[in-house]
């Protein structure tokens, strides 16, 4: 159903991050994505910033592939794709988090007002 509404729905951030994170490291890779631009990010360079050894560039693939099957199953969509040898965040996920800025920047002006 969400896949035949979705272009008029509109997806928090939270709500995505709730399906297809399993715990903080994929919250923290989809971080590092969302800084990295449209262009993405190499895995490796994504592990680095994750500040722990254990974590190699095979390991940030595994989790983004995962979060990918897990978000398809329920809304139909991806998480990130591969653009060259670079993981970045799809447009789904773009439009939700600049979505969720938006809802802040008016909650915002309205409390200052």
């Amino acid at each position: 159903m969400a896949k035949g509404l979705e272009h008029s729905l509109v997806f928090e951030s939270e709500y995505i991050q709730d399906i297809a994170c399993r715990d903080e490291v994929d919250r923290q890779i989809l971080w590092e994505l969302r800084g990295a631009g449209e262009y993405g990010m190499l895995p490796r360079d994504v592990a680095a910033r994750l500040c722990d050894k254990r974590f190699t560039r095979f390991y940030v693939t595994a989790r983004l592939t995962q979060m990918n099957k897990k978000l398809d199953a329920m809304l139909g969509q991806r998480v990130a794709e591969k653009r060259g040898k670079n993981w970045a965040l799809t447009n789904f996920m773009r439009s939700a988090w600049d979505s969720t800025k938006d809802d802040f920047g008016e909650e915002t002006k309205e409390v200052t007002n």
